[in-house]
This record gives structure tokens, C-alpha cells and sequence, in this order.
């Protein structure tokens, strides 16, 4: 059997190769033009500008990766008006490995120009002046504070002046990087998967071996610790369960600096402060940006004012709010007459009958009387799960209350948003949350390395697993539509 071929259909593909590929390396140059070289740059020196090699590590206190103090290798040069630096040009596209990384570094992307991922510029300093500059990343764009490379270097967000964390920086040899054996350090990320994970059926999964087959990939390429958590980042995308993750621990120097700065709070993007509340009207909006922290006294104070004001309805506002510890339950002690059942927490021991709906074993536990994350830490050793049970405190709100939400309302707002909607006193509006309910206990896994594992599932009063599917609204709408929605709800409710 001959193929046959069309000729013109042959000649036209190979046109258009050839053009993608000479377009390729157009873009290749073009953007290499504005990306420092990591090849033969010599050990760095700060007196005017960054020129050469520099280790900068970011020291910021939070949840999640990108957190803890943060090493990186970057290559700085001059311009004429200051300087401009960056990590390794193509590390995204070899990190990310195959297909996708291939385009993304040949085709280039907005947030990771040139496949480096770190990006920082500005103006040389002026003594005795805080001069401004700009570093970028893929998860945040910060603005950088600083009039002396000797001393920390302040980020804040771009939209802000709230202080996010601090940067210092250091000349460095690219021949003494990496610091960490990242292979040896993947090994015991493993294995404290294997022995510790919520359920052990997660860990033999495919997603799971698959994630840790990809990690041992890219870990055999990373430079340093900011590209080992891109690579974490890439590998664990198609993970069956959320809140899992590493970073490196916080230098002790800067827990004390942060720890004075923000006793209760994470210092986080964009939130300049923790709760907010705006009253319009008869309606009372209560803005809660986090529930990270050990202290009620914060949602005390917003609901003596609420219930003194005693509104015609109320919008709590949970729109973008990553969650953060079991302090979520104290909301609903201010708005339920009776006790409320708000779930069960469970480990991989308890696991077989909770599923089972067998709870006859476990201990019903007052909420307010969780005090610390060591508390709860010691109830799931002692039994392997818990109920959790809400009393309600002394004055109460008992008008119509609405529940803002969207896909980055997450963690502990879950389980306090779908509570509310069980027991039908709360109406739900938004998007379909973030899915992402787990409780996480941290290990260390050696050279200065912790491991965020999730060790705690959580069924909701009515036994809905939340992790995967999240607590999806009444009525749905987007998420910038939704305190609009909420409103004309509200008014309509109380109109009849």
C-alpha cells in the first residue's frame, strides 16, 4: 500500500513551522534582553547598586508556602536609573517539565517573563531617604522599602502600606548552591506522608504517587529554596486533598520582630485589617478577612456593637478569606439560640467509624472550650475524634443574617458556613467555596524544612465531607455581585 502525500498540504505545514520556529527564537531574544544571565556572574556587592550574584531570603509569617525565611538565587545588574535582578532565567519551564514547560519557556508568560520567577528592580538608594522598589512573583507583587541593603529590606503589598515581611540580602557564589539535598529531603516528605495523612488510602492513590514521582523529578534540578517550592507548587496541582504543604522555618530573629508587630494575625496580603464592619442603612455588613489568631476578642467586640445596634439584617462578609483556626465557631455562638452541632473532626484511627456514622465512643466538645491549637491537637490524640458542640453566649442576634462567599473562602469559614446553612439560619450567597477543609499538623523533615500535613478530616453536623466539595450557596452569583444580591435579598426578606 503506497502513503500518499499531498504536496501543497506538506509545503504549507512546513512553512508555518518554520515561521513558528524562527518566531520562537524572536521571542526568546527579545526576552532574554530583559532578563539577567545566571552564567559567570561574579559574587555580588551592595555598596550602590546589586550587580552580580546575591542570595535574598524573605522572611514573612503567615499560612501556606512562601512563607518562613525563603533563600533565593538571583543575578543583578545596573540600569540607568537603578538596578534590576531576577532568579534563574528558564527554571519555570524546567521545573514545570514537558509540553507546558517547553512552551513556557519558549513562548514566555506574563507572570513568568523569561521562565524566572522572581523578579526585583528599582532605584539606587539615597542616604538617609527610603528609596521604593518593585519585586514580583508569581503568588504576590510587593513594593520594597529600604535605604540601606545592611539592614532588612520591608515588603508590602502594592495595594497597601500594610508590611507583609522583610527581605534581606547577601552576596553569594552560585557554586554554594543549593544549600539542601532536596532528593534526601523529598525521602522524608514521604515518608511522613505515608505515616501521618488523614486517611492512608490517600497515599497509595495514584495522584498522590504521582506527586511525589514529579517532586523527585524537579528536586534533582532546583537551585534553591524558592525553586523547590515552585516545584512543590507544580507537582501538587492534582493532589486529592488540600492543605498540604512545606516551607522553611521562620528565622527566630524575625518571629520576635513579627510576634511584637501582630500578636493575633498573619501577616498577609492585602489585609490590613482582620475584621471590619459597615453599617448602611439598617443593614450591618461584618467583614471578616481571617480567622488566624487565638483570640475571640476581635468578633466579641464587632457583635456587642452588632447586637447594641440590633440591625434589620446582617451580611457577613467571607469573600477571600483563607480561613485559619477553630476561632470561626465563635461567630456562630452570637446567632443561634440553642446548641449546634458543628461536626465531627476525625484522624486516620477514628476514621473507619466515623465513616460508619458510629460516634457513640467520642466525646461531644464544647467549642469555647477549644482555647489553643494545642487543645484541639490533644483532643484528636486522646480520642481520635471529636464532636464539636456550639452553646450559644448570653445575648444573641436573632435577625436575618446572609453568608458572602466565594472560591478562595476556605479552611475553618467552611465549616462555619455550612453549619449556618444546615441549621437554616443563614442564607448563603456567592460562589461555591474553596473546598479546602483538612486540619493540618506540622513536622519538621529536617535541614530547617517543615511539613504542613493533613491529619484531621471534618464532616459537618449533617455528615458532609467537605474537602473536595466545598459548601455550595443558596443562591449563587459572582463574587462582586454578590453584596449587591445579598442586600436586595435582605430587603425583600424583611419587606414581607
Amino acid at each position: 500500500m503506497k502513503l500518499k502525500i499531498n504536496t501543497k498540504k506538506a509545503v504549507l505545514w512546513g512553512t508555518i513551522l518554520i515561521i513558528l520556529g524562527y518566531a520562537g527564537i524572536l521571542l526568546i531574544m527579545s526576552r532574554c534582553a530583559s532578563i539577567v544571565p545566571h552564567r559567570d556572574q561574579p559574587v555580588g556587592v551592595v555598596d550602590g547598586v546589586p550587580d552580580g550574584f546575591y542570595a535574598i531570603t524573605t522572611h514573612v509569617r503567615g499560612i501556606g508556602m512562601f512563607t518562613g525565611s525563603t533563600t533565593a538565587l538571583i543575578a543583578a545588574e545596573p540600569t540607568e536609573d537603578g538596578f534590576r535582578a531576577n532568579s534563574r532565567p528558564g527554571a519555570v519551564g524546567e521545573l514545570l517539565g514537558g509540553l507546558p514547560g517547553f512552551y513556557v519557556n519558549l513562548i514566555g508568560d506574563k507572570r513568568v517573563p523569561g521562565g524566572a520567577f522572581l523578579h526585583w528592580s528599582g532605584p539606587a538608594p539615597v542616604k538617609n531617604q527610603t528609596t521604593r522598589g518593585v519585586f514580583k512573583s508569581p503568588r504576590a507583587n510587593l513594593k520594597t522599602d529600604f535605604y540601606s541593603y545592611d539592614k532588612p529590606i520591608e515588603l508590602r503589598p502594592m495595594n497597601s502600606e500594610r508590611l507583609f515581611g522583610l527581605m534581606t540580602i547577601a552576596p553569594a557564589n552560585a557554586k554554594d548552591f543549593p544549600k539542601t539535598d532536596y532528593l534526601a529531603l523529598v525521602d522524608r516528605i514521604d515518608t511522613m506522608l505515608k505515616a501521618k495523612l488523614f486517611d492512608p488510602a490517600e497515599y497509595e492513590i495514584s495522584e498522590t504517587q504521582d506527586f511525589l514521582k514529579r517532586l523527585r523529578k524537579a528536586s534533582g534540578k532546583v537551585r534553591d529554596d524558592a525553586e523547590f517550592l515552585m516545584a512543590w507548587m507544580f507537582a501538587s496541582r492534582n493532589l486529592t486533598f488540600s492543605h498540604c504543604y512545606v516551607g522553611r522555618k521562620l528565622d527566630p530573629e524575625f518571629e520576635d520582630r513579627f510576634a511584637q508587630m501582630s500578636s493575633t494575625s498573619p501577616l498577609t496580603v492585602g489585609m490590613d485589617k482582620a475584621i471590619s464592619i459597615i453599617d448602611n442603612e439598617g443593614i450591618v455588613t461584618l467583614r471578616i478577612a481571617t480567622f488566624e489568631g487565638d483570640s475571640y476578642d476581635e468578633i466579641d467586640k464587632a457583635f456587642v456593637y452588632i447586637i447594641k445596634r440590633n440591625p434589620r439584617g446582617l451580611i457577613i462578609d467571607l469573600r477571600d478569606n483563607p480561613g485559619g483556626t477553630y476561632i470561626s465557631g465563635r461567630v456562630s455562638a452570637y446567632l443561634n439560640k440553642s446548641a449546634m452541632n458543628v461536626g465531627v473532626f476525625f484522624d486516620r484511627r477514628g476514621r473507619a467509624r466515623v465513616l460508619a456514622h458510629n460516634l457513640t465512643d467520642f466525646p461531644k466538645v464544647s467549642w469555647a472550650s477549644i482555647s489553643s491549637k494545642d487543645k484541639f491537637n490533644n483532643l484528636i490524640k486522646e480520642h481520635s475524634a471529636f464532636v464539636g458542640m456550639i452553646e450559644p453566649v448570653d445575648s444573641i442576634y436573632d435577625g436575618p443574617v446572609v453568608v458572602l462567599v466565594n472560591g478562595k473562602t476556605a479552611s475553618a469559614c467552611e465549616p462555619l458556613a455550612a453549619g449556618l446553612q444546615e441549621i437554616k439560619r443563614a442564607t448563603i450567597i456567592g460562589e461555591r467555596t474553596a473546598a479546602k477543609m483538612l486540619w493540618t499538623t506540622e513536622h519538621d523533615v529536617g535541614e530547617g524544612w517543615i511539613l504542613s500535613v493533613p491529619t484531621v478530616d471534618y464532616l459537618t453536623g449533617q455528615g458532609i465531607r467537605l474537602d473536595g466539595l466545598g459548601v455550595i450557596p443558596d443562591i449563587e452569583t459572582s463574587s462582586e455581585d454578590a453584596p449587591q444580591v445579598a442586600r436586595e435579598f435582605l430587603l425583600k426578606t424583611l419587606r414581607r
